[in-house]
């Protein structure tokens, strides 16, 4: 027999929680995780074109699909940390009805 499944709302105010943990959300000195996020958004390309083009001219379907994928994470993990507790609220109010 499964676990009953979470609510969505706790699912989210709990992993809102771990992703600041682990960001260092709550810290009084957020510059300490500036250069990680700094870090990850490079290495994602967050703010550029996913788009990989090969030597030849090409593009290289391969590797922009491995960029996309980072993309991906990063937004995830950007979102998930942006939750406010206004949105978290909502989802319950909805699941509560």
């Amino acid at each position: 027999m499964s676990p009953p499944q979470q609510s969505n709302y706790l699912r989210f105010w709990n992993l809102r929680r771990v992703y600041r943990a682990v960001f260092e959300q709550h810290s009084n000195k957020p510059e300490h995780t500036k250069p990680l996020i700094d870090d990850l958004r490079e290495f994602c390309r967050a703010d550029t074109s996913c788009v990989v083009v090969a030597k030849d001219g090409h593009i290289d379907t391969h590797a922009t699909a491995v960029a996309e994928g980072r993309r991906e994470v990063f937004l995830r993990i950007m979102q998930t940390l942006r939750l406010s507790d206004e949105v978290l609220h909502k989802m319950k109010e909805s699941e509560d009805e």
